[in-house]
C-alpha cells in the first residue's frame, strides 16, 4: 500500500482535489462524494474519518458537505511530505 508520502499518492491526492474542486464547484455531490471516498484510501487518521463522514453529508447535507470539503481539501494539501 502507498503511503501519503509517495510520490504516486501525492499526484494522486492533488489530482482528486482538483476534480472535488471541479465537483464542488458544479454542485455535482455525487461526483464529490466519489472523490472523497477514493481520498479516503490516502488519508490517515483523523482526516480518513472526516471523509468518510463528507461523503455521507453529500447526500442529504449539501450545505455542510461543500463547508466541510474546503476545510478538509486544504488540510490534504498541507499534509507532511517526507
Amino acid at each position: 500500500m502507498e503511503t501519503i508520502a509517495s510520490r504516486p499518492a501525492l499526484q494522486t491526492i492533488g489530482q482528486l482535489c482538483v476534480g472535488g474542486d471541479w465537483a464542488w464547484a458544479h454542485g455535482d455531490f455525487g461526483g464529490l462524494r466519489d472523490i472523497v471516498q477514493q481520498l479516503a484510501a490516502y488519508a490517515p487518521e483523523p482526516v480518513h474519518c472526516e471523509l468518510v463522514r463528507l461523503a455521507e453529508l453529500c447526500l442529504d447535507d449539501l450545505d455542510g458537505a461543500a463547508v466541510l470539503w474546503m476545510r478538509l481539501k486544504d488540510h490534504l494539501y498541507q499534509l507532511p511530505r517526507s
